[in-house]
């Protein structure tokens, strides 16, 4: 790669800020725009393929708002195949709504990293945008998590990490290392518009401040680093908590929230929504439904969310992602040992099929049958989980197993196979823990 920077301060501040030192090989993708702060980063990251543990890739989401659109997405394709990184380019719409144009636009883009098959998507957010973002949440009313900006490090989902290394770098830095590189980017005219928010903070209302306050953008970020660490305080103690709420088998107890005061109750109910990832509810939402909860003679209520809902029945809150769908399957159980339960020949995949419960599903015990209705009002299994119930159905003779509560009586054996889902467990509420 021509230009390769060798001793150059901002690569060996990159190098220490690798995410994954005891990790061995680490897959990183680069949300790469094509402007400078991202051809920057891609060019660092480059340069420290050999020295580290690197699968380096970048992905560009090519929005199509603007008429260069194209040419950006080909910018982004030729450097990558000059620079050897593998590219993939996500052409998506953006139906902004409600939303706004930017949020709508970042929603779509974060979808797309979410898709990556790498360890770790790295995004450019420099000095500059850090403290822009902490103005921003002030202007907009903002709460700690608002305020504390943008981690260096985060999870995006279950399998990737957003990482932002370049957060302590400002982007007169970049710019300086980009023309010692003789490096090219595009430019977004876009940029210029101050009818946008961030643009006109960044263009008209900031450059007053910075001549008066020669070191703002250092002072900001002193200040977001400070809320960092009493976010990440205020959630290890709300967590711990929070952790203390649930039963053995993972059910939410009210009773045991009640006791809270209520500031602490509205807080575990934000992280309830947030664990669960059922979206962030609003602050009044919050409120309302923390007045009905703590209630002691509502039985069952709903709390409508932005990702789903989350319903109280028997003393219990439970979330109910968007995806239980009724008639859809919920979990794959797995076939576990058992002192008594289905022959292996029974088990089979190719003999049966996994299914959600259907009018008329019995199951012979020793005297007569019953219906799998009945059996799940038995165990207290909620009336919103009955629907989706795993029911394993052989080909040959029917429903034999519902998972986790019963076998088909005649034709289960001496140390056979039971089904079984952990996360079905907190269901059954016949099953008592503490």
């Amino acid at each position: 790669m021509e230009n390769s920077p060798t001793n150059n301060p901002l690569r060996q501040y990159l190098a220490q800020q690798w995410p994954a030192p005891n990790a061995g090989r680490f897959a990183v993708e680069v949300g790469f725009s094509g402007g400078l702060d991202s051809v920057v980063l891609l060019h660092l990251l480059c340069s420290l393929r050999n020295e580290l543990p690197l699968e380096l890739s970048a992905v560009h989401v090519h929005h199509g708002l603007d008429a260069p659109a194209d040419q950006w997405a080909e910018f982004c394709h030729e450097l990558c195949a000059q620079w050897q990184v593998p590219l993939r380019i996500e052409r998506v719409q953006v139906e902004f709504g409600r939303l706004g144009l930017e949020a709508a636009a970042r929603a779509k883009r974060y979808r797309c990293f979410a898709q990556s098959h790498a360890d770790a998507v790295a995004l450019a957010h420099h000095a500059d945008d850090q403290a822009e973002t902490l103005l921003l949440a002030a202007l907009r009313g903002g709460g700690l998590r608002a305020l504390s900006a943008m981690p260096a490090l985060r999870a995006l989902n279950e399998r990737i990490s957003l990482w932002r290394p370049l957060l302590a770098v400002s982007r007169t830095e970049l710019l300086a290392y980009a023309q010692e590189h003789k490096l090219t980017w595009v430019e977004d005219s876009s940029n210029a518009d101050t009818t946008l928010l961030r643009n006109w903070l960044r263009r008209e209302a900031l450059p007053p401040w910075q001549e008066r306050v020669p070191h703002l953008t250092r002072q900001l970020l002193a200040t977001v680093g400070r809320l960092q660490h009493d976010l990440a305080l205020l959630e290890d103690y709300g967590q711990a908590e929070h952790n203390s709420l649930y039963d053995a088998a993972g059910r939410f107890q009210v009773a045991s929230w009640r006791q809270l005061p209520p500031l602490r109750q509205t807080h575990q109910l934000h992280l309830f929504a947030r664990n669960h990832r059922l979206g962030s509810p609003r602050a009044d939402s919050v409120r309302q439904f923390a007045a009905t909860l703590a209630n002691p003679a509502v039985r069952q209520a709903q709390w409508p969310l932005p990702h789903s809902r989350a319903i109280l029945y028997a003393g219990c809150l439970f979330p109910i992602p968007a995806e239980w769908i009724p008639g859809k399957l919920l979990v794959q159980p797995v076939w576990q040992p058992a002192a008594h339960g289905l022959p292996e020949n029974l088990i089979q995949p190719n003999s049966g099929i996994w299914r959600t419960p259907q009018p008329g599903d019995t199951l012979p015990l020793p005297h007569g049958r019953k219906k799998i209705s009945r059996l799940l009002q038995e165990k207290k299994v909620p009336p919103f989980m009955r629907a989706l119930w795993p029911m394993w159905v052989h080909e040959q003779h029917g429903c034999l197993a519902a998972s986790n509560l019963q076998t088909h009586y005649h034709l289960s054996v001496p140390n056979g196979w039971q089904a079984q889902a952990e996360e079905l467990n907190q269901f059954i509420l016949s099953i008592q823990t503490t």
